[in-house]
C-alpha cells in the first residue's frame, strides 16, 4: 500500500480577540516570545515530515522484497504442483506395473516355496541324523574330556612330585659338587704330593744307582786287591820282606767291604 506524504499542519496564532494589546515595551515581549513559539513548531513539523517520507520509504523497499518473494513463492508453488502431478501419473502407471509384478513374484514365490519345503524335508531329515550322531560323539568326547581332566590333575600332581624331587636332587647336586670340588681339590693335593714323592724317589733311585756303581766299583777294587793279595801270599818266602807292606793294605780292605 502507497504511502504518500502529507503536508504538516502548521498552527497559527492569532490574535486573541477581546484581549488588549500592551503598549510600548509589553508589546516587544510579547511579539518575541511569539515567534520563537511559531519557530520551534516549524521545526518539529519538519521533522515529522523527514520522519514520514524516511518511513515510507522504508515502507516501499519492505513491500517490494515481499513483493518479489511472495513472487518467487508462487513460481515455486506452481513448479512443485507441476511436478506432484506428473510424478502422480507416473505413480498411478508404476504402480500398475508393479501389481503385475507382485502378482508374477506371488506365482515364481509359491514355486519357490515348494521347492524350499522339498529340500527342507530332505535337508531335515539328513540333519536329524546328523544331529544324533553329533550327540553321541558329543557325550563320547564330553565322557572323554572327564577321564583327560583326571589324566592331567594326576599328571600335574606328579609334576609337582617331580619338580620337589628335582629341587631337592638340585640341593643334592649341588652338595655333591661342592663334596666333588672338594675331592678333585684333594686329588690335586695328592696328585701334587705324588709327584713330589715321584721326584723324591727318583733322587733316591738316582742316589741308589750311584751307590750301586760306587760299591760295584768298591767290590771290583776288593775283588782285584783279593787277587793280588792272593798272588802275593802265592809266591815263594824269598820275597817276603818286600811283601810286608801289603798286610795293612789287607786289612784296609776288608774293612772296607760292607
Amino acid at each position: 500500500m502507497d504511502k504518500k506524504p502529507r503536508s504538516p499542519i502548521v498552527a497559527e496564532r492569532d490574535d486573541m480577540i477581546g484581549r488588549k494589546i500592551p503598549d510600548g515595551r509589553g508589546d516587544q515581549t510579547g511579539l518575541k516570545g511569539t515567534a520563537d513559539g511559531s519557530g520551534l513548531i516549524k521545526t518539529l513539523a519538519v521533522l515529522t515530515f523527514v520522519g514520514l517520507i524516511l518511513g515510507g520509504g522504508f515502507g516501499w523497499i519492505q513491500y517490494q522484497d515481499l513483493l518479489k518473494k511472495h513472487v518467487s513463492l508462487q513460481e515455486r508453488f506452481d513448479l512443485l504442483e507441476s511436478r506432484l502431478s506428473s510424478t502422480d501419473e507416473s505413480v498411478t502407471q508404476s504402480g500398475a506395473a508393479m501389481q503385475i509384478n507382485i502378482s508374477k513374484h506371488k506365482d515364481e514365490l509359491k514355486k519357490h516355496w515348494s521347492e524350499i519345503r522339498k529340500l527342507w524335508g530332505v535337508a531335515n531329515d539328513t540333519n536329524k541324523t546328523k544331529i544324533a550322531n553329533n550327540k553321541k560323539d558329543i557325550s563320547f568326547l564330553a565322557n572323554k574330556r572327564i577321564a583327560l581332566q583326571d589324566s592331567i590333575k594326576a599328571l600335574e600332581k606328579r609334576i609337582a612330585k617331580e619338580s620337589s624331587s628335582i629341587s631337592d636332587v638340585s640341593i643334592n647336586y649341588l652338595a655333591l659338587t661342592e663334596e666333588f670340588d672338594k675331592a678333585n681339590q684333594n686329588q690335586r693335593d695328592t696328585i701334587d704330593q705324588l709327584n713330589r714323592l715321584r721326584a723324591a724317589l727318583a733322587k733316591t733311585d738316582r742316589e741308589m744307582t750311584n751307590n750301586a756303581d760306587a760299591i760295584d766299583a768298591m767290590d771290583s777294587f776288593r775283588r782285584s786287591m783279593t787277587q793280588k793279595i792272593y798272588e802275593l801270599e802265592q809266591r815263594p818266602v824269598s820275597i817276603q820282606p818286600t811283601t810286608k807292606p801289603t798286610v795293612p793294605v789287607l786289612n784296609e780292605a776288608e774293612s772296607s767291604e760292607p
